[in-house]
């Protein structure tokens, strides 16, 4: 059951139970600091970590070519709020990421592996996983130009949408 499935009433509960956990979890790193999305913009040369493409600050939220601050590494999976774990993308390529990481080495794989590995309804498939090509794969899916095809499919929902 997700938080849009519940009544209004407990779905700001639910919400704010989720961030309660949220900010637990950042408290709990330790590692918090203030910054600003145009702090952030201007240490990147407001060019997007995602696509590479250039952000304009003059787009708003929800249009996806607006700006946004993406964590490299999600706070779910143990990452800090700080300003050398943020970089600058479009709110787009950032929806699009959500948490998925890319996997860069081959460790990294081996260790997504072994915990497919252990679900059984998952051991065939990750038995047949080489951790060369989860990388290769990986890499791929996020491709500058892949991030770039999606914002372009998301900016012209947009305007046909006419928000």
């Amino acid at each position: 059951m997700t938080s849009a499935d519940l009544p209004e009433s407990r779905r700001s509960d639910a919400k704010r139970a989720q961030d309660q956990r949220r900010r637990e979890r950042m408290r709990s790193d330790g590692s918090v600091e203030r910054y600003t999305a145009e702090e952030i913009g201007a240490r990147d040369d407001w060019v997007c970590g995602l696509c590479q493409d250039p952000v304009d600050q003059a787009y708003q939220h929800p249009d996806p070519r607006s700006p946004s601050i993406d964590h490299v590494r999600c706070i779910a999976a143990g990452g800090s709020d700080t300003r050398d774990n943020v970089r600058l993308t479009h709110w787009g390529c950032n929806h699009e990421r959500n948490a998925s990481t890319p996997l860069g080495t081959v460790e990294e794989a081996e260790t997504q592996r072994a915990v497919l590995l252990r679900i059984p309804a998952l051991r065939a498939y990750a038995e047949s996983l080489r951790a060369e090509d989860m990388v290769r794969r990986s890499q791929a899916f996020h491709s500058p130009e892949r991030y770039r095809a999606k914002l372009a499919r998301r900016v012209e929902r947009y305007e046909r949408e006419g928000r």
